[in-house]
């Protein structure tokens, strides 16, 4: 973003990663959505750190000069929801979340499912690993 103000010029750009926290935080809150998932690298990553990094997961391309955003994301749904009204959800939120917090326009949101799970075999899942990690 670019100004003029009282002949100062005034440039506001974002990093990728500012895009990925905003978007992975915003779709982990969506009902529906059960996890990010990351390629292998992402994983191993988290599993030796205590929280998931919100960025893990989505895929940005950032135009500044034009302010426009593309987000690509993996994501694990759950079980018995309906994926088209999950993904509805996701992109509006998405699209609403980013362009409050920014001064950039969503153009492209793409959400590969990675995976169905039931929130039981989400927990269990994880809990197998948190297990595993604390036994190393």
């Amino acid at each position: 973003m670019t100004q003029e103000n009282s002949s100062v010029a005034t440039v506001l750009t974002y990093d990728d990663s500012v895009l990925t926290k905003i978007a992975g935080n915003t779709v982990r809150d969506v009902d529906g959505v059960l996890s990010l998932e990351g390629n292998l690298i992402d994983s191993v990553t988290d599993r030796f750190s205590d929280e998931t990094d919100p960025s893990t997961g989505v895929k940005v391309d950032l135009d500044n000069d034009d302010k426009e955003v593309k987000l690509a994301m993996d994501a694990v749904l759950e079980y018995g929801k309906c994926i088209p009204t999950v993904f509805n959800k996701i992109t509006t939120k998405l699209t609403q979340t980013i362009t409050e917090m920014t001064d950039l326009k969503p153009t492209e949101i793409k959400i590969h499912v990675k995976d169905l799970q039931t929130r039981d075999e989400f927990r269990k899942k994880n809990q197998k690993k948190d297990k595993g990690e604390k036994k190393k």
